[in-house]
């Protein structure tokens, strides 16, 4: 019997031994599981959580792209997991998991920290694969500090958008957060959601970014018309380690999909004029047309634009 009792400790001592160690990144550094040790998997146990909630991460801050790092691309971490169910990876300019910038469940009501990394690749232990873990966010992954690091207390059945933007040189690098519709009555019709996650860009335009509709899918916009209620957006607050302030985004109703949008200086009457004109996105099969457009900072000052199809049947659950 004492022999039996013995060896079920060491086994015991040699499980946690493997748990704690690189869990397939190559990193020896522990790990705590997904957020909060449940990643929002169901059947797991989540201390002050009662119910889910949504995140959608964007890279939007040309001070990633370097000549090592020409696509500006980011390792995202929620606790201990990699953001996102196909890796934690975005590009500049691009969501993470892709250009239709899916969404991640997460246990509502509690904190998660956010910590951004530059990206190692999947062959250096990075992100690529689903399911990978982070070394213990916030602290140092394979050697390298995180970026930027914030915490996010979701709402249940909420949707929030962090997108790291702004630039060092205006010191509004760091990462900035958007309460999303939730869609738990999906539209009657179509509509715009405009967000001004450029702050580099407010502080030298007078604080506003405006939007508007093309009828053309090339640059520069032809015909610009400025989507009602987007013609003057401000920039949110950037967020502490501790904390990140959410900003509401501007929704307009349009009857006809165009052929593309834009984004410029906003302006507080009158037609927004254009500096970056993107192609339409694609409608999701059988939901309205919902499009989020983000305004983020471009490289010398510039403005950059990107649009995501929204997910409005189903919460995105």
């Amino acid at each position: 019997m004492r022999s039996l009792l013995a060896r079920l400790a060491v086994l015991g001592a040699l499980a946690v031994s493997m748990s704690a160690c690189g869990g397939g990144t190559g990193t020896s550094l522990p790990f705590a599981g997904g957020p909060n040790n449940g990643g929002g998997q169901s059947g797991t146990i989540q201390t002050g959580s009662n119910g889910q909630a949504l995140l959608r991460f964007i890279q939007g801050s040309p001070d990633v792209v370097t000549a090592s790092n020409n696509s500006g691309s980011v390792d995202v971490c929620v606790d201990n997991l990699s953001l996102g169910v196909l890796g934690g990876t975005a590009q500049y300019g691009k969501p993470a998991t892709g250009a239709t910038g899916t969404l991640t469940s997460v246990p509502a009501g509690i904190g998660h920290t956010i910590a951004v990394y530059t990206s190692l690749g999947s062959g250096a232990g990075g992100f690529g694969a689903a399911g990978s873990q982070c070394a213990t966010a916030p602290g140092p992954y394979f050697g390298f500090s995180p970026l930027a690091v914030t915490t996010v207390v979701p709402p249940i059945n909420g949707r929030v958008t962090i997108v790291l933007t702004g630039t060092k040189a205006t010191n509004t690098f760091g990462l900035y957060g958007f309460t999303e519709p939730s869609f738990v009555v999906a539209p009657a019709g179509n509509e715009i959601i405009s967000h001004n996650a450029a702050p580099a860009f407010s502080s030298t335009s007078g604080g506003k970014v405006g939007f508007g509709t093309c009828s053309t899918t090339v640059t520069p916009c032809v015909t610009p018309v400025t989507l009602p209620g987007a013609g003057s957006i401000s920039p949110p607050k950037i967020a502490t380690a501790g904390a990140i302030t959410t900003a509401t985004s501007n929704t307009s109703p349009i009857n006809v999909i165009p052929a593309g949008f834009y984004d410029g200086i906003g302006v507080p009457t009158g037609t927004v004029v254009p500096i970056t004109s993107i192609v339409a996105p694609n409608a999701q099969s059988g939901q309205p047309y919902i499009i989020d457009l983000y305004a983020i900072d471009a490289p010398a000052g510039g403005l950059n634009l990107v649009a995501v199809p929204e997910q409005s049947l189903g919460f995105g659950f």
